[in-house]
């Protein structure tokens, strides 16, 4: 039984990535949830956060804008909205992402409170990836 599987990452706007990995842990749309090779097949909506991924002894962090995953027993594919490595993450911008979008959440004009929501929620995510980032090396 293999202890790896061949895990993509796919997104409109960047290159796809294709490497073989031993468990991934995405932020599903009820929770996170983590596969390993041999796991069982199912279809799963992602939602904004941190996607982790442990290749042997070493781990890599991604922000995910959400999407979708496709688990089957050799491998996984990730449909990302869009995705970034944690180590590219600009904190700066998300800062101010979301202090842009928090204003615009408590202006009068409700037309544009989803989109604020979800600018709000890809930041914050962000954010929370980046400092997870920090933490890992430290260790």
């Amino acid at each position: 039984m293999s202890k790896s599987f061949k895990l993509q990452i796919v997104a409109p706007d960047k290159p796809a990535i294709t490497e073989e990995a031993s468990l991934v842990v995405l932020p599903g749309e009820v929770g996170e949830f983590g596969v390993m090779a041999q796991h069982m097949a199912f279809l799963s909506t992602l939602k904004p956060g941190t996607m982790r991924i442990v290749k042997g002894q070493g781990r890599e962090l991604y922000f995910v804008a959400g999407g979708f995953a496709e688990v089957n027993q050799s491998s996984v594919i990730v449909l990302a909205e869009e995705y970034e490595r944690a180590d590219e993450i600009d904190v700066e911008n998300a800062k101010l992402s979301l202090k842009k979008a928090e204003e615009k959440l408590r202006n009068e004009d409700k037309a544009d409170d989803e989109a604020a929501r979800q600018t709000i929620l890809r930041a914050r995510a962000r954010l929370k990836t980046a400092e997870e980032s920090k933490s890992y090396k430290k260790v």
